[in-house]
């Protein structure tokens, strides 16, 4: 084994009630905890969900670049999961050093694409995909999940041809060049084509869509495989209305390039209308979104990362979303719903969304449109806590845990608890 950092937590169960549970080993780049953008927090809760059911977890973190996994990031998840194997920049393979050894197996194998190699060298580069094997074999799980397709080289190892074998899209790729041409940007880094997608989905036996017009998505691109709905599970927040301040807006939000373009038109040109149509309107921006904006208006306030949220959404009277593009599912404005707060938005936040009824936002289409929803609600209370009723209602009837994961449960445990596996040949 390599220089990587093991921590490993075992409970106190009998050997034989181990051999029972499901063993699930997931491979991700996203580090969950702090969970603050949307990927981690989906994380977050998956391995919470898998903690409640009594499920075995291993994880495997390989943040990109020079990243390092952090002790809060281990201590935080510390308890969820059995084991937690870390290679970050700290970390160094020793497959090349192994006497009589020439170095990892050919990857890719059953892709010839230069494009697609170079994208996963940076996500899953060959030595890592040694050392999961390693670790594979070694534990033998009965679930192999890979977090997003540029990690799914780890599926196509033999040491994984027991296991069932997930990918958890997050994102259609395919899909991304489509959106982020709205903000002018020509060539994504990580947009794919429909076959590049197919060809790295295709390493799965299931695939994990976020949202219904992805999973129907899926389905087209890959109907060999399995596609199964998990979108992302979360309880709703009963807040004191006299805890809300009045004219107060929220923005909470991660550093991406979308957020950050986003955030920074909503100061430039949505905040200034908002102020002008009232003079009590107050902003507070959270999130590591402010590390990438500037605003030198006395009447917004940059907080940065703040790791309990509770207040901020208690004293809002409005959270909006100021994404204008994505792919997935909007994450903050699903959190905004489940606070039970008025929200205002665009229409990409609303993706994933309109397709289980109407939602209960006021969806903006200019800058005009944008800043009159906030006004509107910060002057009429009747309309605000109308709204505030249906998100908690939208959010139970459509996010509960046992609702969201009944069909990944199901998957699992139908190879967990079966005492004959079949053995996929490629």
């Amino acid at each position: 084994m390599s220089a990587e950092f093991i921590h490993t937590h075992m409970n106190s169960s009998s050997r034989s009630e181990i051999a029972t549970v499901p063993h699930i080993l997931m491979v991700t780049h996203v580090l969950p905890y702090p969970p603050a953008a949307g990927n981690e927090i989906r994380i977050y809760k998956m391995l919470k969900w898998f903690q409640q059911k009594g499920y075995r977890v291993t994880l495997v973190l390989k943040p990109l670049g020079e990243i390092e996994v952090t002790s809060e990031c281990i201590v935080g998840i510390g308890d969820m999961v059995e084991n937690i194997y870390v290679f970050d920049n700290r970390s160094t393979s020793l497959w090349f050093g192994l006497p009589g050894n020439h170095g990892p197996r050919p990857v890719d194998t059953d892709i010839n694409d230069p494009k697609l190699r170079e994208i996963q060298d940076g996500f899953c580069p060959p030595w890592f995909v040694e050392e999961v094997a390693a670790i594979v074999s070694s534990l033998k799980p009965d679930v192999v999940i890979a977090q997003y397709i540029f990690m799914s080289r780890i599926l196509m190892l033999p040491e994984c041809g027991n296991a069932l074998r997930f990918i958890d899209a997050h994102d259609l790729f395919c899909r991304k060049q489509a959106t982020v041409e709205q903000y002018g940007i020509k060539n994504y880094g990580l947009s794919l084509s429909d076959e590049e997608e197919r060809q790295l989905l295709m390493r799965s036996d299931t695939v994990l869509a976020i949202q219904r017009t992805e999973l129907e998505e899926i389905m087209k691109l890959v109907p060999e495989r399995k596609a199964l709905l998990a979108s992302f599970d979360i309880e709703t927040h009963v807040t004191d209305s006299a805890c809300v301040v009045p004219g107060q807006v929220l923005i909470i939000a991660s550093s991406n390039e979308f957020n950050i373009r986003g955030t920074q038109d909503f100061l430039d040109y949505t905040w200034p209308l908002v102020r002008e149509g009232n003079p009590i309107a107050r902003l507070r921006v959270v999130g590591r979104v402010c590390c990438g904006v500037y605003s030198d208006d006395p009447t917004v306030d940059l907080l940065g990362f703040i790791e309990n949220l509770d207040s901020e959404y208690e004293q809002a009277a409005v959270v909006v979303n100021p994404c204008r593009v994505g792919t997935g599912l909007k994450i903050k404005t699903i959190e905004a719903l489940a606070w039970g707060k008025a929200h205002v938005a665009w229409p990409s936040a609303a993706d994933g969304l309109r397709e289980l009824g109407d939602v209960p936002a006021i969806i903006a289409t200019n800058v005009v449109t944008f800043a009159d929803g906030i006004l509107y609600l910060i002057s009429d209370s009747p309309k605000r806590e109308a709204l505030q009723e249906d998100a908690h209602r939208f959010i139970s009837e459509h996010f509960g845990a046992s609702i969201v994961y009944a069909d990944l449960a199901r998957e699992i445990e139908s190879i967990a608890f079966c005492d004959t596996k079949e053995v996929r040949i490629e």
